[in-house]
């Protein structure tokens, strides 16, 4: 990364914690096996990730540069919340500034990957137009931020405190999202429903037009 030229962009993506759950002969010993079959690729990994920072701020770009954590989606879990439909998609998101320009603290709001690319645009003030379905997560109202994800032919709309499924043509189920185990199917019976059908419908028709029509840039 420091023969790159600045301003750079770069991702690393680590598979260490995906099947077959293997990790470096030389830290088998360190991290045996324990737990989930996962547990000592989780250890290793951070552990890995430790050391990059410990590189990281001896480069002259480490005070001017912003770091994003985040997972694709959760993986083996002994908790039931995690199982579920919602929880596979219960990733966090971290946004470290070695400046310390932005304040520390933690947004209690829905957030999603592609939450990334305005966020980002946002902290650096990018003034220049780009298209996104996604949120400023700086700037954004939490009450505005929302996730959509697709799951086995079922579409996953979360706002206004639920979980709505809809197969493309009707909703299937809404739940409550501190319903965490969705026990109980609220079809019907919450006003929101309507709204969230409505709004869902048209990212769906915004996405499939776009990718169509080779639209996704501004």
């Amino acid at each position: 990364m420091s023969e790159m030229k600045e301003p750079f962009m770069t991702a690393v993506f680590t598979v260490s914690s995906h099947t077959p759950y293997v990790i470096p002969e030389k830290y088998k010993k360190v991290y045996p096996e324990e737990g989930l079959i996962m547990h000592k690729c989780i250890r290793y990994t951070d552990m890995a990730i430790g050391k990059f920072f410990e590189s990281a701020r001896k480069q002259p770009w480490f005070k001017n540069t912003i770091f994003v954590l985040t997972s694709d989606h959760t993986n083996l879990s002994d908790h039931a919340q995690y199982q579920t439909d919602i929880g596979g998609f219960c990733s966090p998101i971290v946004i470290y500034d070695p400046s310390g320009e932005i304040e520390p603290g933690m947004r209690d709001g829905i957030a999603q990957q592609i939450d990334i690319l305005p966020t980002v645009l946002g902290i650096l003030d990018y003034n220049k137009p780009f298209f996104s379905f996604g949120c400023d997560l700086m700037s954004t109202p939490m009450d505005d931020t929302y996730a959509v994800n697709y799951l086995n032919g079922i579409y996953q709309y979360v706002k206004y405190g639920y979980v709505l499924q809809f197969d493309g043509n009707e909703t299937k189920a809404v739940y409550a999202l501190d319903d965490v185990l969705m026990k109980k199917n609220l079809k019907g019976k919450v006003k929101e429903q309507a709204q969230m059908e409505r709004e869902v419908k048209a990212i769906i028709q915004q996405y499939m037009y776009r990718m169509k029509n080779d639209k996704l840039m501004p």
